[in-house]
């Protein structure tokens, strides 16, 4: 597997000064591929508990790629800029763990509008994509969010809920956007 340049993707990290900053490449960021990152703060504060649950956890990456995927299954994306949203974590002293795919948005400047918001959600708020991203990197028993009973590898309700949750989010984001 070939590493996609950092340049490709959001990666929200601590800087020096302990401050949560969120970059493309290696240059602070509020835009990716021309588009805002959508509700940015929110991206950072589920870094800040990510980070509560595993101090090891050192950056969150975020991508709008080509390559499509299954829901909270590992994968290869080929770092081409596209309409599918996939995230990974990387731990102090290691190298970055596998992508995991989280959602295909209907065109790819929806996705790097709001891929680092809806990977951020699924963080926090379905175990089963949890488990995926970071496998051990945050345990069981620590989880504070933790709407499910279990955190397991394959999701444990059907797929429905999530679709419209996550229907529920962009219709809410285009109600906002439009009354901007």
């Amino acid at each position: 597997m070939t590493e996609i340049p950092n340049d490709r993707y959001i990666t929200v990290k601590r800087n020096a000064d302990g401050e949560i900053v969120v970059l493309v490449g290696d240059k602070p960021a509020t835009e990716y591929h021309g588009r805002e990152i959508y509700d940015i703060e929110y991206v950072k504060k589920t870094f800040a508990w990510m980070q509560e649950q595993n101090p090891e956890i050192e950056e969150f990456h975020i991508g709008a790629f080509a390559t499509a995927g299954e829901y909270a299954e590992a994968g290869n994306p080929d770092g081409k800029f596209g309409r599918n949203a996939w995230c990974r974590v990387k731990k102090k002293g290691a190298s970055a763990a596998p992508w995991v795919f989280y959602h295909t948005s209907g065109s790819a400047g929806n996705c790097a509008y709001l891929c680092a918001y809806l990977c951020a959600s699924g963080v926090r708020d379905y175990a089963s994509f949890r488990s995926a991203v970071l496998g051990s990197a945050i345990h069981k028993g620590n989880t504070k969010n933790d709407n499910a009973q279990s955190v397991s590898k394959k999701p444990k309700t059907p797929k429905k809920p999530l679709v419209i949750n996550l229907l529920w989010h962009i219709i809410t984001i285009e109600k906002r956007t439009k009354a901007m």
